[in-house]
């Protein structure tokens, strides 16, 4: 089912719509209106429900759709495995045979931090106000004037440039308040990729300290130069955030 869901170009077209945030179904019928009819819409978003990819609230006269990324996440995960095995058995046959093979690199780095704070003030201070401890050295978009993140699932972490412009870092694809949050996000050739990164923050209080682990997993072309980068600005990072919560 989520195989035929994703193979219309204008249902991945609506998806990407609901990427940035949930819209009723006159807004998407709005979107496409200029080639499609709004029963076509309609039939496209039954499909998409029907696979779980989409999730509706009635609100009013208004039907309200939401992006639900978990079933392509357990489908990338499922394929990601069979590409890993994939890889096992093309490394051993290239031994065999003597020829190159293309393989899949995973990299994980493992951070943690602990502070004076509560677990509370600590997730709050992660995902409402990372303006507040994001170096703005740290910037890909020239013209950024905040970072920012959007608390829900489906929400996007990026640089605000204003005008619609900036820089998007990762989707959010879990979100557990106040124990942990996960997002995916592109590593372009521009910055190292490519590669896709997951990336996981837990959270665990302990007699008024708090403890922070992070776990970034990258999958894919990435230099071990950039990785150490990637690992020492996210150690700079985790830096400022224990400072700014023990403030």
């Amino acid at each position: 089912m989520i195989w035929k869901a994703l193979s219309d170009p204008t249902r991945r077209s609506i998806l990407d719509l609901l990427k940035s945030a949930p819209r009723t179904t006159g807004e998407i019928s709005q979107y496409f209106a200029k080639d499609l009819s709004r029963f076509a819409i309609m039939k496209h978003l039954g499909i998409l429900e029907k696979a779980h990819l989409i999730t509706t609230r009635k609100e009013g006269k208004s039907r309200w759709n939401y992006l639900n990324p978990g079933p392509i996440q357990k489908t990338y995960d499922e394929w990601v495995d069979q590409l890993i095995q994939l890889k096992y058995y093309t490394d051993q046959t290239s031994r065999k045979m003597g020829q190159n093979a293309k393989r899949i690199i995973t990299s994980t780095i493992d951070l943690s931090c602990r502070m004076s704070a509560d677990q509370t003030k600590v997730w709050e201070a992660l995902t409402q106000q990372v303006d507040q401890w994001w170096v703005t050295d740290f910037y890909q978009s020239p013209t950024a004037v905040k970072m920012v993140l959007e608390p829900k699932l489906g929400g996007l972490l990026y640089e605000d440039a204003g005008k619609n412009e900036g820089f998007v870092w990762a989707t959010i694809i879990a979100l557990h308040s106040p124990n942990h949050l996960v997002l995916r996000g592109d590593l372009s050739p521009d910055f190292g990729g490519p590669a896709i990164s997951y990336l996981k923050f837990t959270l665990e209080e302990k007699k008024g300290v708090t403890t922070l682990v992070l776990q970034d997993t990258i999958m894919g072309t990435i230099s071990q130069k950039r990785l150490k980068e990637i690992k020492k600005r996210w150690k700079v990072l985790l830096d400022v955030l224990v400072e700014y919560c023990e403030d």
